[in-house]
This record gives C-alpha cells, sequence and structure tokens, in this order.
C-alpha cells in the first residue's frame, strides 16, 4: 500500500507505551469477538491534518485512513500486505465503537478486523512469497554490545512486571502525567521515536526492535541476536523517510510539508546500528507471509 503521510496518535489507556507491554500470554481470543456497538459518520474536516486515534476500556474512536485500521486488522506492515485499493490511504470516517464487557487490549486486532468485515466488507487471504529479508545479528566476533544497548535494570524489569499484571486484572497503571521532553531521560518502559531517533526502556529485541528495524529498512527483520530478556537502548541515524511505529506498522514519510528534525551528520542507519548497539543486518532472502487483500468497499455512513 502507499505510505501514510502524518501521524498523531492517541492511544489513551497507555500513553507512549508500545503494544508488546501489554501482557503476551493474556490467552487465545476469540476470532468472532466484535464491538457490542459501531457508529461510521462522514469525516470531521475540522480536523484535516490531525491522524486520530484513541483506545479506552470505555470505548474506541478513530479518524485514522482506512489504511491504518487495516494494518491494526491485519497486524502487518505496507511490505507484507498487497492488493489494497488506493482509496483506503486517503479515505477517512469519524469511527466511535464500543467493546465487550471485559475486552482486554489483545482483543483490538480482532475488533477491527471485525469491524471492517462486517461494515467494510473486508476480506483477505495468506500467501507465502520469496522476497529479500535482514538477518539482525551481532556485529562483534566476540560477541560484545554497543555502547547504547545494555540490559535493564533490575527496578525497571521489577515495574514492567507490575504493570503487566495490572493489566491481566483489568487495571490500568498510573503512568506519568506528561510525555517526557526530546532531550528527557526515558521513563521506564517507554519509547522515542522522531525522526532519525528510535530509543527505548525496558524493551524486547524481538519482536519488538526488530519490527522496529523493519519498519526503517521496508523488509522483514528476523532475530539472529539471541540476546532474550528487556534493554535499553539509543540509537541515532541518518532520516531517510521512513519511520518505525510501533503498533501501526509503518506509515511511511512525513507529509511534504513537515519537517523532519534530525542530526544531518548522524551515520546512515547501517553504521549506527554497528557502532552504537554492536548489531548488524545481513542480507538474506526467506518466505514472507503476504496478506492479500480480496476485497474492501466503502462503508454505508450512519
Amino acid at each position: 500500500m502507499r505510505k501514510q503521510q502524518a501521524l498523531i496518535v492517541l492511544l489513551a489507556m497507555v500513553p507512549a507505551i508500545a503494544a508488546a507491554q501489554f501482557p503476551p500470554n493474556a490467552g487465545p481470543v476469540d476470532p468472532n469477538t466484535r464491538f457490542d456497538v459501531v457508529s461510521i459518520k462522514a469525516y470531521d474536516e475540522a480536523l484535516a491534518g490531525q491522524i486520530l486515534m484513541r483506545t479506552t476500556p470505555a470505548g474506541f474512536e478513530s479518524a485514522v485512513p482506512v489504511a491504518v485500521l487495516v494494518r491494526m486488522a491485519l497486524q502487518k506492515p505496507d511490505y507484507q500486505i498487497a492488493g489494497a485499493p488506493r482509496w483506503v490511504e486517503s479515505e477517512r470516517y469519524a469511527i466511535k465503537a464500543k467493546p465487550p464487557a471485559g475486552a482486554s487490549p489483545a482483543t483490538t486486532p480482532v475488533l477491527i478486523a471485525n469491524l471492517l468485515k462486517d461494515r467494510f466488507q473486508f476480506q483477505t487471504h495468506l500467501e507465502t512469497r520469496e522476497q529479500p529479508i535482514f538477518y539482525l545479528v551481532k556485529a562483534r566476533a566476540d560477541g560484545r554490545l554497543g555502547p547504547d544497548l545494555k540490559p535493564t535494570s533490575a527496578e525497571c524489569q521489577a515495574l514492567i512486571a507490575e504493570r503487566q499484571e495490572m493489566f491481566k486484572k483489568g487495571v490500568v497503571p498510573t503512568l506519568p502525567a506528561s510525555l517526557p521532553g526530546p532531550n528527557d531521560p526515558l521513563p521506564c518502559g517507554f519509547v522515542r521515536s522522531p525522526p532519525g531517533v528510535f530509543a527505548g526502556s525496558g524493551r524486547n529485541i524481538a519482536p519488538e526492535f526488530v519490527r522496529a528495524m523493519s519498519d526503517l529498512t521496508g523488509r522483514p527483520v528476523i532475530d539472529k541476536t539471541g540476546l532474550t530478556g528487556l534493554y535499553d537502548f539509543a540509537l541515532k541515524f541518518a532520516y531517510e523517510g521512513r519511520m518505525p511505529l510501533g503498533p501501526l506498522g509503518s506509515l511511511g514519510p512525513l507529509s511534504p510539508g513537515a519537517t523532519a528534525v534530525g542530526d544531518p551528520d548522524a551515520p546512515s542507519l547501517a553504521i549506527a546500528l554497528q557502532e552504537q548497539l554492536g548489531l548488524k543486518l545481513e542480507s538474506a532472502r526467506g518466505p514472507v507471509e503476504i496478506a492479500v487483500i480480496d476485497r474492501i468497499e466503502k462503508p454505508v455512513i450512519d
């Protein structure tokens, strides 16, 4: 799909904490789980220039292009989606929906997928295609990591475990009232990803870091580092038009009028990975699962 251009996302339930901090073993999700109530209205032009999404235990609101909903439903980035009509990149609707009682964050992709099936006539199938990929490996023969990739402190790991237990009980943990500034230290469990920067505290290499590398390179990245557990990292590189955007996948370059804030003298992503984190990407080819869109139609407005 053509890349979406601008992004302002409000994840009200867990500000600035990526989806992977939801409990990984929340249990299987019934594929037939649906929103109890769904309203789809015409997009409010007063929101032009913004892409808004809000999800809370009480409800889901969206004014994003349909393409973003497709990515969330499929849980795949652009390079693993084929067959989408061009209108999904620009068409937006004001969507409000009420999830079933007790629905966990893990149900969100299923809820969105069924919303698309019911209201957008969404149909897909999966194929496996041979495509270029990258392996993420340690760059140094002795296995030593770079200066900006370190195991997360025991205190931060304990805090993340506490948050996950709260999520399992349906309780939203207390988070900082304001997000950290661009030069502030990252609070435990947060990520920062302006153009030319990808930093995280208490994150997994797989799947979180490799997913960001896939977004930045436009190829599937497979973890071969052998690194387990949680890590803190800070990667600074030359911005080349792509950004890691976590649970939404890669939405592509900034809008033509937007200014990319970054260090013009920063090294390329490949060099930054080696010098700062002690990692590198090795080119390869391999089977890649592709979601092929067979049908999607514009919805009937309520």
